[in-house]
């Protein structure tokens, strides 16, 4: 008898309800978030469907019976919250760079535009790969996410530095840019120093630049490690992901980008709604970012302590 595989779950029909999507989802959390959306005056179901139904390669959640906790499926929810505010940045930061809003500089605006672009891409791969039991590329683009983060929030911090993002005009030249700007931690160290002024401290001693480095020392290691590792990876009994730490990692990250970029940026959500109600602004997800920002923020306290996930990756690998 041939054992059906949980990733052969029935996606649901484009006009189903979202939480279909994500059998075992804690009603507790379903609750709350869209009672947040709906105190902003926001439809959650539709902007979801526009989204996250519509993403390349999207599917469903497997319904995994033995699971004895909602925490993959929870997880997995909240990372498609960071998903829909991103795709909301990006057409607002879009609206911005035609419209030349006020707010932000020109390059800023274009800068804002082509991260959030990659980085919708890269959350969309992590998301099928996550559900597809590939642990190690999702750990080379939860990577890659946490650096683009970074230079997003970098661009915000230094415009000159943003205009000279913009002026590359080929691989060569925005290869050199990120290896003299962005790489061996030199964002995160720009970074650091305007929380610092703002009361916020990650100076390399404390315990969250540890955790960082720590996970994403392991996520870069991912590539080498593979090739040391002799039995393939297969799904654990009673876990809808195999790698629930990447998809963490990279929702924890979407969230510090949404925070942090209100306090380094103080300007940018008044931009983000300025541009949202632009001439050019096509997108009706350009109006989500500045309101999205409170709710993402507000969701950070739903996704569990960070030294859980580094404790499972350094096990792991």
């Amino acid at each position: 008898m041939t054992r059906k595989s949980p990733l052969g779950s029935i996606v649901p029909l484009d006009g189903a309800a979202p939480e279909l999507s994500y059998p075992g989802l804690s009603p507790q959390l379903l609750a709350r978030i869209k009672q947040l959306w709906s105190a902003a005056g926001l439809d959650f179901d539709s902007h979801w469907r526009a989204a996250i139904r519509g993403l390349h390669g999207f599917r469903a959640l497997p319904r995994v019976e033995a699971s004895a906790t909602s925490t993959d499926v929870d997880l997995v929810f909240l990372f498609d919250q960071c998903v829909i505010w991103v795709q909301a940045l990006h057409a607002a930061a879009s609206a911005g760079r035609q419209n030349g809003t006020e707010g932000l500089g020109a390059a800023q605006w274009h800068g804002l535009a082509a991260l959030s672009a990659r980085l919708t891409e890269q959350l969309a791969a992590l998301r099928l790969l996550a559900l597809t039991d590939l642990p190690m590329p999702a750990m080379q683009i939860a990577r890659s996410i946490s650096e683009d983060v970074d230079m997003a929030l970098v661009i915000l911090i230094r415009p000159k530095l943003a205009d000279r993002f913009a002026a590359c005009q080929s691989a060569e030249e925005a290869s050199e840019f990120w290896r003299r700007h962005i790489a061996g931690g030199r964002a995160f160290r720009s970074i650091s120093e305007k929380l610092y002024s703002v009361g916020i401290d990650h100076s390399a001693d404390t315990d969250y630049a540890k955790w960082r480095r720590s996970v994403l020392t392991t996520l870069g290691a991912a590539v080498h490690s593979n090739a040391l590792k002799t039995n393939a990876p297969s799904r654990q009994q009673g876990h809808v992901l195999l790698n629930a730490d990447s998809l963490h990692f990279a929702t924890f990250r979407m969230h510090e980008l949404c925070a942090f970029s209100q306090l380094v940026a103080p300007t940018l959500t008044d931009a983000l709604r300025a541009a949202a109600t632009s001439k050019t602004s096509a997108s009706p997800l350009a109006a989500l970012a500045a309101p999205l920002n409170d709710i993402i923020v507000n969701q950070i306290q739903s996704l569990s302590a960070p030294s859980a996930a580094s404790r499972q990756t350094t096990r792991r690998h």
